[in-house]
């Protein structure tokens, strides 16, 4: 078949080797998915010749094809190409990374794994292991690869750097393609203890990564710079300023506020959002700093990204981590009561408050502490009537009419739910204080 086409359409022996191995590998796949014919679509985990491997299954009737032809090369085809009359425009090139440099290439450019700058260095340079990252196969100048080729100054000065490599994009030559060596002298290498404002992150870029930031090197660098306020951008300077004029002087906490705000505009700008986390963190670790009057100030103006784990009910909170002290599955058990107190589960209700049912668990606590660690309970379903009944005779007064309440409420919603077979609590008597009599009794 391949011959025939070969023939046909006039192609060369070196076409008709790619493609037969093509084909062979695209019939290995076919068998390993144990299909009869192979569908179209995984032509395109092919290296190269997609198209033309289409053709030749087509021909031989091992191809499924999809309801629409598929292209599978980037260029354009010679118009003596047989492969596909009208094929569907190719998905757009998404961003790659230069196998040397490790540079990420925008989308748009030319086809390939190697960035303009690296393409170039390759024809002017022999190929070994860089002395600095470790790397082998790459293009070297001075035992030294693209990347690692502007440090070896700043090496020299500063062995310590050795361990870091910036990362780069790829730019077209003008707008910041290949970059030029650091220069030493006595101030050409930077000093990265001296204060300067710091890299800010333009309003359409994305952080490369989400992970919390940790925001005491930024302190001490502050700290060991000259005396005075950081610098700030322009806008970063009028919110400061704004931010002045509405804080009354004579307050005690004046400058502490505005020291946070000044901080967290030098090191991440007026021009994108700040996220309350960062806020908190950064007045966590230094007791002369204040976060709330600061979120207040940027939330009102539309520059804060609220974190809900911080305006989360303190009740709640408490009630999940009481439960987290709990064994499984009496945790998970006493979860479910909780959820049928919020009228959270199947039936529709009010919601009861996060603090009704904190007074509740309080009260229920101490009991399920000592019937999962004295009594060796690992399910609410064995407790039984003389243990309810127990739990509350060793308490007296409004104490015992609390427990009492508490685990009528537990064992009924849990009843309702199915959880457990019997209501242990059903009959458990919380109408009149033990110890207290109902009526005086008759004088004589």
């Amino acid at each position: 078949m391949i011959e025939a086409i070969e023939t046909e359409h006039g192609m060369t022996a070196g076409w008709r080797r790619k493609v037969a191995e093509m084909v062979r590998l695209a019939l290995a796949v076919r068998e390993a998915e144990g299909a009869e014919r192979l569908p179209e679509a995984m032509l395109r985990d092919l290296p190269t010749s997609g198209d033309a491997v289409r053709l030749v299954l087509l021909r031989a009737g091992l191809l499924d094809e999809a309801p629409e032809p598929m292209r599978f090369s980037r260029t354009d085809q010679p118009s003596r190409t047989p492969y596909i009359s009208s094929p569907t425009p190719l998905p757009p090139r998404a961003p790659r990374q230069c196998t040397d440099c490790y540079a990420w290439i925008p989308t748009g450019r030319r086809a390939g794994f190697v960035c303009d700058p690296c393409r170039h260095w390759r024809e002017r340079t022999g190929r070994g292991r860089c002395c600095r990252c470790g790397r082998d196969g790459l293009a070297l100048r001075d035992d030294r690869c693209r990347s690692c080729h502007p440090y070896r100054l700043l090496d020299e000065a500063r062995p310590a750097t050795r361990q870091f490599t910036q990362l780069v994009i790829s730019l077209p030559t003008g707008k910041g393609g290949p970059f030029e060596a650091i220069p030493v002298g006595d101030r050409e290498v930077p000093d990265y203890d001296e204060r300067r404002p710091a890299l800010h992150m333009s309003p359409k870029q994305e952080p490369l990564f989400t992970i919390r930031r940790d925001w005491a090197p930024v302190l001490a660098r502050l700290r060991s710079a000259p005396a005075g306020e950081p610098p700030l951008t322009v806008p970063a300077r009028h919110l400061v300023e704004e931010f002045t004029r509405d804080r009354p002087a004579q307050r005690p906490d004046y400058k502490k506020n505005t020291r946070t705000l000044t901080i967290l505009l030098y090191w991440l700008g007026a021009d994108t959002a700040v996220f309350e986390r960062d806020v908190y963190d950064l007045a966590r670790i230094d007791v002369n700093l204040a976060a709330k009057p600061v979120c207040q100030f940027l939330r009102i103006r539309g520059l804060l990204v609220e974190d809900p784990d911080l305006h989360r009910d303190a009740d709640q909170m408490w009630i999940e981590s009481t439960l987290a002290a709990l064994p499984d599955p009496v945790a998970g058990e006493v979860r479910t009561w909780v959820k049928v107190m919020r009228e959270q589960g199947p039936r529709e209700g009010e919601p009861r408050g996060y603090d009704g049912i904190r007074r509740y668990l309080s009260r229920l606590q101490p009991t399920l502490t000592v019937w999962t660690t004295t009594a060796g309970v690992t399910s609410l379903r064995e407790i039984t009537k003389d243990q309810a009944e127990d739990a509350v005779d060793g308490v007296s007064g409004y104490a015992r009419r609390g427990l009492a309440t508490a685990l009528r409420s537990l064992f009924r919603a849990l009843k309702r739910e199915r959880v457990i077979f019997r209501n242990p609590a059903r009959d458990l008597p919380v109408g009149d204080i033990k110890g207290i009599l109902s009526r005086s009794p008759p004088t004589s």
